[in-house]
Parts: structure tokens; sequence; C-alpha cells
């Protein structure tokens, strides 16, 4: 047997917590079907809707404007300093980079075995550009 508060918000609180678990226990079916006949609830179920689309949309938003001042810190970045890496370090870095098979780079769907010189002293560069490789890792 449980002891009954007098204070009336315990009381209040406990029929809140009550209607809510009746209302969490009804089945779907049940409410869909009561809301079908009572125009206030269908219009809350409407404006419900609404808020919930417009708060999708609102963070939607800020997730894109976020993006969009990462994007613009990025590009004023000076781009990584690599002139002065030779083939032979290039080729190194790739094969490393290709035996790692690390799911951030693509490069096992290239074929690396037959890159020129250049090529690969190119795609390093780029890798670079990019953040993928930073220049201590060189």
């Amino acid at each position: 047997m449980t002891v009954q508060s007098k204070d009336p918000r315990e009381q209040l609180t406990l029929i809140a917590e009550l209607l809510i678990e009746d209302l969490f226990n009804t089945p779907d079916a049940e409410i869909l079907k009561a809301a079908a006949h009572d125009s206030s609830l269908l219009q809350a179920g409407t404006n419900a809707k609404k808020s919930y689309e417009k708060a999708i949309q609102s963070v939607g938003a800020k997730r894109l404007e976020v993006a969009r001042v990462e994007m613009k810190l990025a590009n004023t970045k000076a781009p990584a300093n690599v002139t002065n890496i030779n083939a032979v370090s290039a080729h190194k870095i790739i094969a490393k980079l290709s035996a790692a098979n690390d799911a951030s780079f693509t490069l096992a769907a290239r074929k690396l075995n037959n890159l020129s010189d250049a090529a690969a002293i190119e795609l390093v560069k780029e890798l670079m550009e990019l953040g993928a490789i930073k220049g201590d890792e060189l």
C-alpha cells in the first residue's frame, strides 16, 4: 500500500503521470480513431507536424551554415607547401596509404602500380591540399 500525500501538487503530479502512462498504453489505432472525430485534436496534430517540420528545417539550415563557415575557413587556409617532394617519396607515400587500406582513401581503386612520377607527385600534392596527408607525415 502506498502512502497518499496530502500536498495538492504531488497529487496533481501523480494524476498527470497516470494519464501519461494511460496514453502510452493506449493502442495507436484507438487514439487515431478518437482523433478522427475531434477537430481540435486534428488541428493539434497538424500544428505539431508543422512545428516538427519547421524544427527539422531549422536544424538543417544551421548545419548548412556551419558547413559553409567551415568550408570558408578551410578555403582561406594557405595550401600546404609540397613543392620539394620527389618522385621516390611520392611513390612511398602512395604505397603506404594504399597498403593501409584506409576507408577514407579510395586509392585502392586506382591503378597505382603504373603511376608516372609526375602523376604520383601530383596525387600526393592533392592529398595534402585536401588535408588527407599532413606535412609531418612526409
